[in-house]
């Protein structure tokens, strides 16, 4: 009989290079070497005597060795994190590992301060982000992959609770050269440019969509459209010049204040759209979970991060 000894380190390499589709991407995530990360992928494989990756100049694709082995290594790793959140509630939150998740705006404007003042008051517990779509936030939530998720809209599933959390306002940008730019214009004249939005599904397109229903106006009578799957895809085209966009505050918030991009303003009509907090119900979250949860629903931690935000922006 055949023992196999895995363990939970080369698990985590073998998901995060499979996600990543690099070795170097990975090993940065991780924080371990090249080599080492290299090490635990070659251990792996001898231990099941099989190659899990095809390796290329440029990417590294799973075998169909490497296709099984994944969702059983993904199931092995969250078992594990099961365990190691009911070891770490015992410790009062002393130590523990927190997943979260958010849409990009949240995930790469708003939470990293956050999460760096969380772990001044939790420095044991560690936290891992990942960032997509408000629709991908809601099956990460869904399958259990995430604790906490920060989504473009209501997260509706069973076992999940969700409220509102903050709001995102946002604003109409053009390159900086643009004729309407530092202008008032209604929406029939923006309606002859063309405008480049989020990916349909995206809490900001469906808030873009909901205020221009309002005024009997579609994104189809724009004189152009190009949906892009961010809001720093969405800022980088207007800077090119293709065309105008509706983009939070936060995301180009810098770049207008140095003039690198331009803004229209819009009477009468408000742009803006609530972020909702989603957690797994009270009777599976972890402690962890609830202190961040606590702490990032506390009315003067979210203003003193607000103004910390602005200073540490400019």
């Amino acid at each position: 009989m055949t023992v196999i000894n895995l363990n939970i380190k080369q698990m985590e390499a073998f998901l995060l290079i499979a996600q990543l589709k690099n070795f170097t991407k990975a090993a940065a995530q991780l924080d371990m070497s090249q080599p080492a990360i290299s090490f635990q992928i070659k251990s792996l494989e001898e231990e099941l005597n099989i190659t899990l990756f095809e390796r290329t100049d440029k990417k590294v694709v799973l075998t169909e060795a490497g296709r099984l082995l994944y969702p059983n290594a993904l199931q092995m790793v969250r078992m594990y994190n099961k365990i190691k959140a009911g070891i770490d509630d015992l410790r009062e939150v002393k130590a523990g590992h927190l997943m979260l998740a958010a849409a990009p705006v949240a995930g790469e404007c708003l939470l990293p301060l956050l999460i760096g003042g969380f772990r001044e008051q939790y420095p044991g517990v560690t936290v891992s982000l990942q960032i997509g779509g408000s629709a991908q936030v809601a099956r990460w939530l869904k399958e259990r992959e995430v604790e906490i998720g920060i989504a473009g809209y209501q997260v509706k599933a069973e076992g999940v609770e969700c409220q509102p959390w903050i709001t995102d306002d946002m604003v109409v940008i053009t390159p900086p050269w643009h004729p309407l730019n530092g202008e008032e214009a209604p929406l029939a004249v923006l309606t002859g440019e063309s405008i480049i939005v989020r990916e349909a599904g995206s809490g900001s397109r469906q808030a873009l969509e909901r205020q221009l229903l309002k005024h009997n106006i579609t994104l189809d009578q724009f004189s152009g459209l190009l949906e892009l799957g961010s809001a720093r895809a969405l800022i980088n085209a207007v800077r090119l010049g293709l065309g105008i966009g509706v983009v939070s505050r936060w995301a180009a918030g810098e770049l207008l204040e140095k003039g690198a991009l331009g803004q229209v303003t819009v009477p009468g009509v408000g742009f803006s759209y609530e972020l909702y907090l989603a957690w797994n119900r009270p009777d599976q979250e972890s402690l962890a979970s609830r202190a961040f949860r606590t702490f990032i629903t506390d009315e003067e931690i979210i203003n003193r991060f607000i103004e910390d935000f602005t200073i540490f922006r400019k």
